[in-house]
């Protein structure tokens, strides 16, 4: 049985700090609002997309360990993606180990059981081999997720969530994304969900980007520069004025 590493864009969603909400010194940010313990919570982000699948788990006796929740929000946003929707995850899916794995999934974890959300609960299986399980605590919070996405959570979940998390992790190595990553062999590339080949890493060509916009100098604007440029603009502006009207006649 699998662990994950422990070290650790889609739709833009309101982050509310945990440490806000709980008096926590943690820095972490949770897409929730509400109170604590689940009762009158709004869930969004990959916050909702957890305890959608973990409560559908609960609902069909399904019993989710962490590599078994990584596994089954990866094909559900495959499918997805499949389909033409949005992954509704939220997460950035690289190639681990052990398949499809995303460090947001852990902080996710943690700031939902510490807001007693979710328990996690570390048991030993029939190989010896410690595993974390996860599950809703209590009554489930309310939750904003695509319509489409809770469905196929729900389908994924029917379908696929009694299979033990070797079977899911061989069974997400067969997926279009993973097939592209092993053809590259080189493990933590960001996993293409359309199936096309891993997407490049920018991150390092940026920070490099900023350091360098930093270190340079503030540039001082010409004098009277903004002006003549207003001013350009306002004597283009009937020529610009006679072309939209020609394009609009001819068609």
């Amino acid at each position: 049985m699998e662990r994950e590493n422990d070290h650790s864009k889609l739709p833009a969603y309101r982050f509310v700090h945990i440490a806000a909400l709980l008096g926590s010194a943690r820095k972490r940010s949770c897409p929730y609002s509400g109170t604590s313990g689940g009762v009158g919570m709004t869930m969004r982000g990959t916050s909702a997309a957890v305890v959608q699948l973990l409560s559908v788990a609960r609902a069909s006796g399904v019993m989710v360990n962490r590599t078994k929740l990584a596994k089954l929000l990866f094909l559900a946003d495959f499918e997805a993606v499949d389909r033409g929707c949005a992954p509704g995850s939220g997460v950035e899916w690289r190639w681990r180990h052990y398949g499809p794995y995303s460090d947001s999934l852990r902080d996710i974890e943690t700031d939902l059981e510490l807001a007693g959300i979710v328990k996690r609960v570390e048991t030993t299986n029939y190989y010896g081999t410690l595993e974390v399980r996860i599950a809703l605590t209590g009554e489930t919070p309310q939750v904003e997720i695509d319509a489409q996405f809770a469905e196929i959570v729900e389908r994924i979940v029917s379908e696929k969530g009694r299979l033990s998390a070797t079977q899911l992790k061989d069974l997400t190595y067969q997926t279009p994304p993973m097939v592209a990553a092993q053809k590259l062999g080189q493990r933590e590339v960001r996993l293409d969900l359309t199936g096309g080949p891993p997407i490049p890493d920018l991150e390092p060509g940026l920070e490099r980007l900023r350091a360098i916009a930093l270190a340079m100098p503030a540039l001082d604007d010409e004098v009277g520069a903004v002006e003549e440029l207003a001013a350009e603009i306002d004597a283009l502006s009937e020529l610009r004025r006679e072309a939209t009207g020609e394009m609009l006649d001819g068609d």
